[in-house]
């Protein structure tokens, strides 16, 4: 049996990896700042968590099938975190600006997408050829796809109402991809501070005092906690919106390449 594949086109799929690929290192160095307490703003571990899972995931869907078994432990792993994003959803906003979990409607989407996409895509991928090099599957094991190929007969078609969800999914993703666009655009490229954190004093910059006189500004103690890293200083709320635009387009190309 030939190896499973969703994607026929191999440069859409090298691409799609390389963005699946920077979402996910990017998603696991926030995840690392969020867990060592200096990340430059706030955040959300299991959100950070499951943009890495995703990333993994659809790499993995990029190129070859996964068969029965990850299917369901995809479903139920991100169905799980579905639910977790949507008992978010009435903090809103006030509980991403004392730390909680930034934009949870968006990852409520995402979640949901994942799920849709594992659980559609036997159903979209059964009406298409198999065995083909040029098709848009490659030996898919659909359930009956291969034997009624073997017996001549036509694969099933997809029904349209998966072909109606699957594009409102798709329409959804870009809407939020929009919405991280205009983010990324009006977000000061400006690293912040993370809270707390003492930033380090200029020895030679003179310091006022009273009756005119100027002096050296004495230097910091040594128990003065330094300015953040360059890896977490680098961490910033616009590339923060750029991953998570990265990840609604990305998602909708496979989305809509999945038709």
């Amino acid at each position: 049996m030939r190896e499973t594949r969703v994607i026929s086109s191999v440069p859409l799929s090298v691409l799609l990896t390389v963005i699946f690929a920077a979402t996910g290192g990017y998603s696991l160095l926030r995840w690392a700042s969020l867990r060592a307490g200096v990340a430059g703003h706030h955040g959300d571990r299991v959100a950070e968590l499951s943009h890495l899972v995703m990333s993994v995931a659809m790499i993995a869907m990029v190129w070859a099938y996964g068969g029965p078994a990850g299917n369901v432990a995809q479903i139920v792993l991100f169905t799980v975190l579905a639910g977790y994003f949507l008992a978010r959803l009435p903090v809103g906003r006030r509980g991403a600006r004392l730390g909680g979990c930034p934009a949870p409607g968006f990852h409520l989407l995402m979640c949901a997408s994942m799920v849709w996409m594992v659980a559609a895509m036997p159903l979209l991928m059964g009406g298409m050829p198999t065995g083909s090099a040029g098709g848009h599957m490659h030996g898919m094991p659909m359930g009956g796809a291969d034997s009624a190929g073997q017996d001549g007969q036509p694969p099933a078609p997809t029904p349209a109402w998966a072909v109606v969800v699957t594009v409102a999914v798709s329409v959804a993703l870009l809407a939020a991809a929009g919405y991280w666009l205009r983010r990324a655009v009006r977000t000061p490229a400006r690293p912040e501070v993370p809270v707390g954190a003492e930033v380090q004093v200029d020895a030679e910059v003179p310091a006022l005092i009273g009756g005119g006189e100027v002096r050296p500004a004495e230097p910091p103690a040594r128990s003065a906690r330094r300015a953040p890293s360059r890896v977490p200083a680098a961490l910033t709320p616009r590339r923060d919106a750029v991953c998570h635009l990265a990840m609604s387009v990305g998602m909708a190309a496979m989305c809509l390449a999945m038709l």
